[in-house]
This record gives C-alpha cells, structure tokens and sequence, in this order.
C-alpha cells in the first residue's frame, strides 16, 4: 500500500469515526431534549392569563375565546375534535353547554323575620353578593363561631373578627356548601365596601343552571355591611332569612374544549382516560387600579398541563388506551362545564377509567419536598399509589382540612363512579381568587418540570392494562 492510500484511508476512518461520534452525540442530545420546553409553557399561559382575556369569566365571550384557542391548538397537535357538529356538518373542537340565567331587574331585599317583625336590607345600600347559584334563597338563620358547624339548609352568620385571615371566610364557605347550607352572611371587607359603594355596582346576574336540568341546590354568599352584620348577630337563631327579588330570564352558555387522542389497540382503545383542568375564572370585576383576576394559577396553569400533554403524548407512539383532553368552563361558577360534559359524554362513562384533573401547579407547595406535586383524595384510591411506584413525584394531599377533593371538576365524575382526582401544588397562597394571581407569580421552571414529570407516567397509565379502583368505603356515593 503506497502512501497517498494510506493517508487517503486514515483521513476516511477519522471522518467516520468523527461522523459516528457526532451521530451518537446528537442522538443523546435528542435523548435528553424533554417534551415539554418552557418556552411553550410561557407562551400559553402568557395567553390564557393575560389582560387581553379579561378574566376568562364564567360563560363569558372571553371563556368561549379561551376554548377556542385551546380547541385550536388541540388541532394543531394532530388530535381529533371530540365536541359539537358545526353548521357545515364537521365536528369541532368546541363544545357548547347551553345555560339557563337570570338577571335581577331592580336592586333584591335580605330580610330576616323574627317575632312576627321584619328586616329588610337593600342591593347596593346594604349588602352586596360574591355567589349566587338561586333568585330566592331562604333558610332559617344559624350564628356560629369559626369551630361552629353549618347546619343543612340553614343560613350562616358568623361572629368573625373584622381583621381575620381571608382564608377563614373561604374555609366557612366551603364547609356551608359541603353542609348543604343554603347560604353565608359575611361581614364586607374594606375592599368588599369599596365595591358596594361604588356607582356602578351591578344587579347580580345568575346562573340557575343547564338548560334542562332542575336538579340545582340554592346557595348564596352575601356580604354586609359592618351595621348590618350587628343587627343579625342580634338576632336569634331559627329567624327565617329570606333573599329574592323580581328577576328576568335569559339564555346563556359556558364552553368547553374537547380533543381526543384514539388509542392504537382494537381492543384497549375502547377503554378512556380523561385528562382534565378548567378554562374559565373571575373576570374583571375587581376594584382598584387592577380590576381583572388573571387567574394564571388558577386555572390557566392546569389548561396548559392538558395542552402540553396533549402535545407530547399525540407526538410519540400512539397508546394502546384512548385519551381524551378536556377544559370545562363554569368551574368556577358551579361546575357547569363538567356536569354537562358528564351528561354528554362523547364516550360511555362505563370505559373511563379514569379522570385526572390538573388546577394551580404554577407554583411550588413548601408542605411537600421539592418538584413534588400533591393528588387530592390520595387514600381513597390505588391510583395515585400506582402512578408513584411508576414514577410520578405525587404525594397525598397535604391540606386534608380544605377538603379539596370535593372542590374541583374532578368530583363530578367522581359521583358517577369514575376514579378521578385532582393534581396540584397550590400551597395556599394569599393570591387565590384576586387579582395578583397573575403572570408574575408563577414559577415557570417548577411548572415546566412539574408537567414533564407526569409524562411517562401517563403513558403507561395509556398503555396499561390497569384498572383504578376505589378502596372499599372510600368511593365519593359511598353511604
């Protein structure tokens, strides 16, 4: 072998060998690219919470807006659409639950009776509403301390101090509605009174619920004035409180996105998961110089769980099971959104095998260990136990006093027999339901990392031949 071949073979190998090597290099560099890139994650939620949505209220234009765009990036992912039939005939992204309201046409009374003598406060001059679920609500009135306990059908006033902990209002609140209360007499807070004295306070508008449905449990929450509040502790238990006031109906909606992810097995395909979070939030009805609740924690942060794992697992291999991405509207208003996607379900509920919903995982939680999420209802299922041993960094829910289980989408298919929780990291921050709960707060890293952890997870979930299953006694209708 003369030189020049030589020489000419030695540069050869060194170029193979340096094209293999870089081969193999790429090949790990693409191994260690997660599927989920925080860039997207800024980039959706950026639009979701930001002031150009207004809020996402409840049943509102920008709630349909927020749908459309994630029913638009569903489409994009290459899943198909699982909501209503259009006017052309195709199926899209969308679908509608059509709502039954109603709007106050002059300003409502609270009035007690007690000894045959009536009270009576007026809309605006008295007493303003924070939730309203019926335009007469009466009950007989209960005064109760912070460890007092609502009864059912009753109507709440409690003795709480004016400088007490926010949260304390919202934790009676929620024990009145898990009680089956029929209402809560709060005393205002300053901003609360800010609101109520301004001219353009708004005639409540309500939703009495789906088009259709007459199984709605009344409920209000009203907040009074300092004068007020005294005049109720006054007055002794058993009173009959009575809300109403003359009323027109209207029709409205609430929307929600649906994409499916067909599973790839002819016989696993039929069974369903559900991977859910909802879309709407507050509006704009703050007071002060920031009037919009941006609700990026919550819920934009679980809107864009389900869009980046609709992204990465309709990018991979197909699951054998079938995967349906769902945002419901009206969480926040009463779960509309969920109850009628459950009532209209685009699969039969008896091949959901489960439904996991994702709300507030924009920021960390310091009562569990760090890029750790936390899954309500923990003991009351092997599926959150199973989904760790596979190695999702979930832990059982560390604030098992705010019952929040029972306080997301998740519940409503929980009550239809279907094993569904709620993922999330909300630590109780003082920013739920205000306005600070913007783009500012959230820690982007924690979510992205958060998010890419329940990835491979989830596709074995899709993949599996495994069941949840309630433990016994532990299911939600369990008596």
């Amino acid at each position: 072998m003369n030189l020049p071949t030589r020489s000419f073979l030695s540069i050869l190998l060194l170029l193979l060998t340096h094209s293999f090597a870089f081969t193999q290099t790429r090949h790990a560099v693409r191994r260690r690219v997660p599927s989920v890139l925080e860039r997207n994650v800024r980039a959706q939620l950026g639009f979701l919470a930001s002031d150009a949505m207004q809020g996402r209220e409840s049943g509102s234009n920008y709630e349909r807006i927020a749908a459309e765009y994630i029913g638009s990036q569903f489409r994009q992912f290459g899943l198909q659409p699982a909501g209503d039939v259009d006017e052309t005939g195709k199926k899209g992204f969308v679908q509608r639950a059509p709502l039954a309201t109603a709007k106050f046409s002059s300003a409502p009374k609270l009035s007690v009776v007690s000894s045959g003598n009536t009270r009576s406060w007026q809309f605006g001059r008295d007493f303003s509403v924070s939730f309203l679920r019926a335009a007469q609500i009466v009950g007989p009135l209960q005064i109760i301390d912070l460890d007092g306990t609502p009864a059912k059908g009753a109507i709440v006033a409690l003795k709480l101090p004016e400088n007490a902990d926010p949260q304390k209002r919202q934790d009676l609140i929620r024990r009145a509605r898990s009680a089956q209360a029929a209402g809560v007499i709060l005393l205002e807070t300053e901003t609360n009174k800010r609101s109520r004295e301004s001219a353009d306070l708004k005639l409540p508008t309500l939703t009495t619920g789906i088009q259709g449905d007459s199984n709605v449990t009344p409920f209000g929450v009203f907040l009074v004035s300092k004068e007020v509040n005294d005049q109720l502790l006054s007055i002794p238990n058993d009173a009959r409180v009575e809300f109403d006031g003359p009323t027109e109906g209207e029709g409205g909606a609430t929307w929600n996105a649906v994409g499916v992810l067909p599973g790839s097995d002819p016989f696993a395909s039929k069974d369903a998961i559900v991977l859910s979070a909802h879309l709407d939030h507050l509006g704009a009805n703050g007071t002060g110089p920031d009037p919009i609740f941006n609700g990026a924690d919550d819920d934009a942060s679980g809107c864009v769980a389900v869009l980046e794992f609709a992204r990465a697992l309709a990018a991979g291999k197909r699951p054998r099971r079938t995967i349906y991405f769902v945002c419901f509207g009206s969480e926040e208003r009463g779960g509309y959104g969920a109850r009628y996607y459950v009532a209209h379900s685009p699969v039969s509920l008896d091949h959901v095998v489960a439904d996991i919903t994702f709300e507030m995982l924009g920021r960390p939680d310091a009562k569990v260990p760090p890029n750790t999420l936390w899954l309500t209802g923990y003991d009351r299922s092997n599926l959150g136990p199973t989904l760790a041993k596979r190695g999702a960094k979930l832990v059982a829910d560390p604030h098992p006093e705010q019952n929040f289980f029972q306080r997301s989408d998740n519940y409503t298919l929980a009550l239809r027999g279907i094993v569904a929780h709620t993922v999330s990291s909300f630590g109780l921050h003082s920013d739920y339901h205000r306005p600070s709960d913007d783009l500012s707060k959230i820690n982007f890293s924690f979510m992205t990392h958060s998010i890419e952890s329940l990835i491979a997870p989830l596709s074995w979930l899709a993949n599996s031949n495994f069941r949840p299953a309630w433990l016994p006694g532990k299911a939600p209708n369990a008596k």
